[in-house]
């Protein structure tokens, strides 16, 4: 039963941990072998335990960072203890790239380098087709407003906004500002992008949203043409999903 839980995750690209009991104090040898799913948004399946040791759970799969299949202890109240092997499935970044126009087509082909699941969102098919982005893992040509209700956005998504008007690009803000995308991009004049965060803010847009949103867009390398902005995005997606600093590395050199 609990192995029908895991075809959703297989199929959307999404992350969940998997807890197995593989030890236990002897009041608790009935646990042993059972499982526990842990999605990215908390949701837990399988084996129940009580709020006690799930919030513990919770907490340790939350704070860890996990780079390999390990095992950990877990006390209850009773003092009982349950030994846990922790693996985890993790499928590919994802990025959302709303917009088929001209950067869109050099950046999609980059993020699919760099081993994104590309999904190229645009109301236009002569825009949003398979032959203009064979890199991408999807296109899909309809109201950008409807399309995210049937997309996984989470912790490891990356949301790239850069359509063709300021009106499509609020249009998309508002749809995804509530989400918990790790990365969330906007084209645009700082000017117009503040217009649109005050826009959004009186409407009721999230505490934080300025600071949390990526715009305008990119690293500073001073990009011109298409091809440079989308190099620009490219490394900012990269270093927020893997924690850089944006520094230039010759700036910690060291004594030869």
């Amino acid at each position: 039963m609990i192995f029908n839980n895991l075809l959703p995750v297989m199929d959307s690209g999404g992350t969940v941990d998997i807890l197995t009991v593989i030890d236990s104090t002897p009041d608790n040898l009935n646990h042993i072998g059972q499982m526990l799913l842990i999605h990215t948004n908390g949701r837990l399946d399988g084996c129940q335990f009580d709020e006690f040791v799930s919030e513990k759970i919770l907490d340790i799969v939350r704070t860890t960072v996990w780079v390999k299949p390990l095992t950990i202890w877990i006390e209850d109240q009773a003092g009982g203890k349950y030994r846990f092997f922790w693996d985890r499935i993790v499928n590919k970044f994802r990025a959302i790239v709303f917009g088929g126009g001209h950067i869109s087509q050099p950046l999609v082909q980059m993020l699919s380098l760099l081993d994104f699941e590309v999904t190229v969102i645009d109301d236009r098919p002569e825009f949003a087709n398979q032959a203009r982005f064979p890199g991408a893992h999807r296109v899909i040509c309809n109201s950008f407003q409807l399309v995210l209700k049937d997309l996984t956005v989470d912790n490891d998504t990356a949301i790239v906004i850069v359509t063709r008007g300021h009106r499509y690009d609020m249009d998309c803000l508002r749809a995804t500002m509530r989400s918990n995308a790790r990365y969330l991009g906007m084209i645009g004049s700082r000017r117009r992008i503040r217009e649109i965060v005050n826009l959004l803010q009186d409407e009721g847009a999230p505490e934080g949203l300025a600071r949390r949103l990526r715009a305008p867009i990119g690293l500073d390398i001073k990009a011109e043409t298409p091809a440079e902005i989308a190099v620009s995005i490219a490394a900012e997606v990269v270093s927020v999903f893997r924690d850089g600093s944006d520094c230039p590395l010759s700036g910690h050199k060291e004594v030869f």
